[in-house]
């Protein structure tokens, strides 16, 4: 179990991602929101548990108010299996991204829009993760707003 290799200075688990959202098609990569109480509790993860499990943690992954780790199939390809998100539980990043999930599972054309998206940037940015990801950026926040104007809310699916 997760919290077992973490520790115990988590709030929350959630799945979210492409894999988390229903009929469309995802890459074989689980996304994991780890809530925190302050951003200073992701350094008391029992790091070397983790990476005895397989996960570590990306340094060089630069965004205000979120830390990741990744954990790999393959350290030489680094064929990713799991990314967990640590973000502070109940803050900005974990209120949008559960609401996006919970957005596009109760609005299939929207998951649909984001699944085409996704097919075309990856198409388009085979070998670079960051402008893939940079490309989400708009259509994520674009969905974050429609759900907060029609007053939807996140649901929690807590895998804690």
């Amino acid at each position: 179990m997760l919290i077992n290799i973490i520790g115990e200075s988590i709030e929350d688990i959630e799945h979210f991602g492409s894999t988390s959202i229903e009929g469309i098609k995802a890459k074989p990569v689980l996304d994991i929101l780890v809530g925190v109480n302050r951003m200073e509790d992701f350094n008391k993860f029992d790091r070397s548990l983790m990476k005895a499990e397989g996960y570590y943690h990306l340094p060089g992954v630069k965004l205000q108010g979120k830390q990741v780790f990744a954990k790999f199939s393959d350290l030489e390809t680094l064929t990713k299996t799991h990314i967990l998100h640590v973000v502070e539980f109940k803050g900005k990043w974990w209120n949008e991204h559960l609401t996006f999930r919970h957005y596009l599972n109760s609005h299939p054309l929207a998951a649909k829009e984001y699944e085409e998206l996704k097919n075309k940037l990856a198409s388009q940015y085979p070998a670079d993760e960051s402008a893939y990801t940079e490309g989400k950026y708009q259509f994520v926040q674009d969905i974050v707003k429609r759900a907060n104007d029609e007053g939807v809310q996140k649901q929690n699916e807590s895998l804690f």
